[in-house]
């Protein structure tokens, strides 16, 4: 999908969204507001876990969780579906909710949850810090994520002596089935940008475009990562990234891009 512009901070800047597609229509809103073509190439479908047996038994003993951590707005959204199709209501929320970022913070509260931490880095390690000495030996948390969530959170709050219990609330898998002409546009060279908001955009985008590279193809593309653990993995994968978000959000990694470009966040509606 491409759209047009006109003169704003992103003007002639044709930019490669790689969102999961229920996700990519909130960014390319975004970048069209401010003036830049979008050229959404959705690689992530979000699918429900085919055994539920964890996350069903996790969620009827929800009461008995002293925290619940959510790390995403999918997680909160696959978490409540299955809440509501196991039959088990809100009040079962009787522990404290943390969420990192704050649109995650927002997709609770728009359930009237109450959500007591959100970190002011909006990734596991800032969760750690925000939540440091709120956390007691002893104490269970639930953490409701991706089934290719990075372990290092777990991995600290069990280091801390707490009683951790993972569950996968949804599956990430790979849509490459808009590859041939994402490819196409890129060995045009009509693509300025390519967005990656999580490492698993990276690693699927990748793995969909294998057959396509060729020595230098990107050369002429910007890659701008909403955190520096997207860009950590972009450049395990070999890609050169010009652009890291200091504010690991989607207006963040806007902020950033026009920053780089020389233009001016100021006065726009980003």
């Amino acid at each position: 999908m491409i759209a047009h512009g006109s003169h704003k901070p992103l003007t002639g800047k044709c930019i490669m969204v790689t969102r999961a597609r229920s996700q990519v229509c909130e960014l390319v809103e975004h970048i069209e507001r401010l003036g830049g073509e979008a050229y959404a190439f959705p690689l992530l479908k979000m699918m429900p876990p085919t055994d539920t047996a964890k996350l069903d038994e996790a969620i009827t003993q929800l009461p008995t969780y002293d925290w619940v951590v959510f790390t995403s707005v999918n997680g909160v959204r696959f978490f409540l579906e299955r809440m509501r199709e196991v039959g088990v209501g809100l009040e079962a929320f009787t522990g404290k909710i943390a969420a990192v970022g704050p649109k995650t913070a927002k997709a609770l509260e728009h359930h009237g949850l109450e959500v007591a931490v959100i970190p002011s880095d909006y990734v596991a390690e800032g969760l750690l810090s925000s939540l440091y000495d709120q956390l007691l030996p002893g104490q269970r948390v639930l953490l409701p994520r991706a089934d290719i969530a990075r372990k290092a959170l777990p991995k600290e709050l069990a280091r801390l002596g707490l009683l951790v219990t993972e569950v996968d609330v949804y599956h990430t898998v790979i849509d490459a089935k808009q590859a041939p002409d994402a490819a196409e546009k890129l060995q045009q060279g009509l693509i300025d940008i390519i967005l990656f908001t999580s490492s698993s955009t990276v690693t699927h985008f990748m793995a969909a475009m294998e057959s396509y590279a060729s020595l230098d193809w990107l050369k002429h593309v910007q890659i701008a990562c909403i955190g520096p653990i997207t860009a950590d993995t972009a450049k395990q994968n070999g890609l050169s990234v010009h652009v890291v978000a200091s504010e690991y959000t989607v207006e963040g990694l806007l902020a950033a891009i026009i920053e780089n470009l020389g233009g001016n966040r100021h006065g726009t509606n980003i």
